[in-house]
C-alpha cells in the first residue's frame, strides 16, 4: 500500500487558474510529492486517475463517471492496484449549487457518509478566491476535515484525518481529488 493511504494528514496542491486541465500534486507536510493527478480540461465523461508519482506508470486508485456530463453524476472509485471496487461517491445535483454535497456509498450502493462543504459554494463561485472548506461526515460525525488555503496563484487544500479513523483512506483521497476537479471545472 502506497504512503498516503496511512497518512493522518497531507495536502493537495493546484494550480488556481487552469486552463487546459489541472494538475494535482498530494504531498506530505515536508512537501513531498505522496501522489499524482493529471486531469483533461474538456472531456466529456470523467476518468480520473490518482498515480503515485508524477511518472504516471503506478496508478492507485481510478474515479470514472457512469454517465456523461451529468450534475448530479455518480463516480465509481477502484484501486487499481487490486481491483477492488470501493464504493462511490454521488453528487447531490441542485444542492451542490448552494454547498457542495456528495454521498459516499459502499460497493452495493448504500449511504455510509456524506461530504459536505462547511463554506457558502455559491458564493465561491462568484468569487473563487474564498477559501473552501469541507467535512466528512460519518455516522453522524465530522471529524475529517479539508481546508484550503489562501493563495491567489497556487491552491493548498489540507487533509485531516484522526489518527485510527474507520473510513477507507483510498476513499478519502478519491473524494477529495474528485471535489478538487470538479471545484477546478466550475471556477
Amino acid at each position: 500500500m502506497t504512503q498516503l493511504f496511512a497518512m493522518d494528514r497531507y495536502y493537495i496542491q493546484t494550480k488556481f487558474w487552469r486552463i487546459f486541465g489541472g494538475a494535482f500534486w498530494f504531498k506530505d507536510l515536508n512537501d513531498q510529492v505522496v501522489a499524482y493527478s493529471k486531469q483533461k480540461r474538456f472531456k466529456l465523461k470523467e476518468d480520473i486517475v490518482l498515480y503515485s508519482d508524477e511518472s504516471c506508470a503506478h496508478p492507485l486508485i481510478s474515479i470514472k463517471a457512469r454517465s456523461v456530463i451529468d450534475f448530479g453524476a455518480t463516480y465509481d472509485i477502484v484501486d487499481m492496484t487490486t481491483g477492488e471496487n470501493l464504493g462511490a461517491a454521488r453528487r447531490k445535483g441542485l444542492k451542490s449549487i448552494f454547498k457542495d454535497t456528495w454521498k459516499i456509498l459502499d460497493v452495493n450502493g448504500n449511504e455510509y457518509a456524506e461530504f459536505v462543504e462547511d463554506s457558502i459554494a455559491i458564493l465561491r463561485r462568484f468569487v473563487p478566491l474564498i477559501p473552501a472548506k469541507y467535512h466528512f461526515s460519518v455516522q453522524g460525525q465530522h471529524d475529517i476535515m479539508m481546508n484550503q488555503r489562501f493563495n491567489p496563484f497556487i491552491k493548498k487544500t489540507d487533509v485531516m484525518i484522526p489518527q485510527g479513523h474507520p473510513l477507507d483512506r483510498r476513499v478519502i483521497a478519491a473524494v477529495a481529488l474528485l471535489s478538487s476537479a470538479i471545484e477546478g471545472r466550475q471556477g
